[in-house]
């Protein structure tokens, strides 16, 4: 039998990069012409026929994950405490042959394991294989929902002054999963004062993947999630209470003229649904009139995930709050008081979100939004412009001035800066924000 092409290729490569002699110490330099067999070996078979090395797995984060009423596991990077995130069009992408891990707090749906982890490998599409069983990617489920955690980490964060009455201390906070060998995976991080109730701002990512955040997943109730002693927050946050100490002329819950649990890492910036349920605590909320939750703040939320995908860029996002709102001309409206009758949980003024590109640093935006649907015009510009606006410089923001031009003042009223211009009244942002000195137009 005559042999074949890639016979002799094979047998021409081994005697370029096997030498007679084996010099110690002394690299090999392999023959120009090796590059070029190896090009032509790659996709064939000992024959000499061509195979296809294989596509890699695509699960669709929509259409290949366990049902809604279904646990779904972590999807993580294995060995480490980080997500394995979709592509840009919404789908994990494993490599034919290579594993993901999968990890649940208990145990997994029908498999005869007690591993809470397990790395299951890519086969084909969205075929998986664990211990010599093909299954598809979907049917790999929990038998109990997964426990968030919100931990309270010994780090200050906010104001770089030191502790006084006036300015308390504020700690930072983590949100997400415990999953045991030192590993914690990280949903959001949070600048948080625990003796005001107040959480100055919210700290997560935005990826171009992020638009595909899955879809009916089921909200949970909010959780104090071992925070807030002595307090009960829901009652707080409740309608009936808010009858009670809101002046009766600022609220009307039929018209949606209440404080609503305004998050601030957004449900739907998180892509995954143990993403998005861990968003359920009240240290990511802040009291915002539901006229504004539901109108232009929710119409900025979607605008920056559309933005962070049209550009291909991720982006590291705060989301915070400014300020106190006053009734009856300087009156600080609060939700509660503490022990000592004090004010606590202060309706905010403004809420931000800042942008910074990952991959330019020193690009920037920050956009906020005024939360008083009692606020007007003439208000808005005395009181509530904090910063110079620069939105008509940035033509993605093109609907922010739509948004404002409909004067539906209830629903909110929008504006940007440039985030040092921001970050110098808000003292509680990081300080390195005021080198970004570019904006992300």
């Amino acid at each position: 039998m005559k042999p074949s092409r890639g016979y002799h290729l094979i047998a021409l490569l081994l005697a370029i990069v096997i030498p007679r002699e084996i010099r110690a110490r002394e690299a090999i330099t392999p023959s120009p012409d090796v590059g070029h067999i190896i090009k032509d070996l790659d996709g064939l078979h000992i024959d000499g026929t061509r195979f296809d090395p294989g596509a890699p797995c695509k699960v669709d984060v929509q259409k290949d994950l366990p049902r809604p009423d279904q646990v779904q596991p972590l999807y993580l990077r294995p060995g480490t405490d980080l997500y394995w995130l979709p592509n840009i069009d919404g789908q994990l992408e494993i490599p034919r042959g290579a594993s993901i891990e999968l990890h649940c707090s208990h145990s997994f749906t029908s498999m005869d394991t007690n591993l809470r982890s397990i790395r299951v490998q890519c086969v084909q599409d969205t075929t998986f294989a664990w211990t010599g069983s093909k299954m598809k990617f979907r049917d790999f489920t929990c038998s109990h929902a997964i426990p968030y955690t919100v931990e309270r980490l010994d780090r200050r964060c906010g104001d770089d002054a030191a502790e006084t009455p006036k300015h308390p201390a504020a700690f930072w906070y983590r949100v997400g999963y415990d999953i045991g060998d030192g590993r914690f995976v990280t949903t959001m991080e949070l600048c948080h004062d625990p003796d005001l109730l107040r959480t100055h701002y919210a700290r997560h990512q935005l990826i171009p993947a992020s638009v595909h955040f899955q879809r009916n997943v089921k909200r949970l109730k909010f959780s104090p999630a071992g925070h807030f002693t002595g307090l009960d927050i829901a009652r707080i946050y409740s309608h009936r209470n808010q009858e009670k100490v809101i002046d009766a002329g600022l609220i009307d819950i039929k018209a949606g003229l209440f404080l609503a649990r305004g998050h601030l890492a957004a449900k739907a910036d998180l892509i995954y649904a143990s993403q998005q349920r861990s968003s359920f605590n009240y240290v990511n909320v802040a009291p915002q009139w539901q006229t504004f939750n539901g109108g232009l703040w929710a119409n900025l939320e979607e605008a920056t995930r559309r933005y962070v995908a049209s550009s291909g860029i991720s982006v590291t996002v705060y989301t915070g709050t400014y300020g106190q709102m006053k009734v009856a001309g300087s009156r600080v409206l609060h939700m509660a008081t503490d022990a000592n009758n004090s004010g606590v949980l202060a309706v905010p003024q403004l809420f931000y979100r800042v942008l910074i590109d990952n991959g330019q640093p020193r690009r920037g935006i920050a956009l906020l939004g005024v939360n008083n649907p009692h606020a007007t015009l003439a208000q808005i510009h005395e009181s509530y412009i904090i910063c110079d606006p620069v939105e008509e410089q940035v033509p993605w923001l093109d609907w922010l001035h739509k948004g404002n031009a409909k004067g539906k003042l209830k629903q909110g009223y929008l504006y940007a800066c440039s985030v040092p211009d921001l970050a110098q009244v808000v003292h509680q942002l990081p300080r390195p924000l005021l080198q970004v000195d570019e904006l992300l137009a």
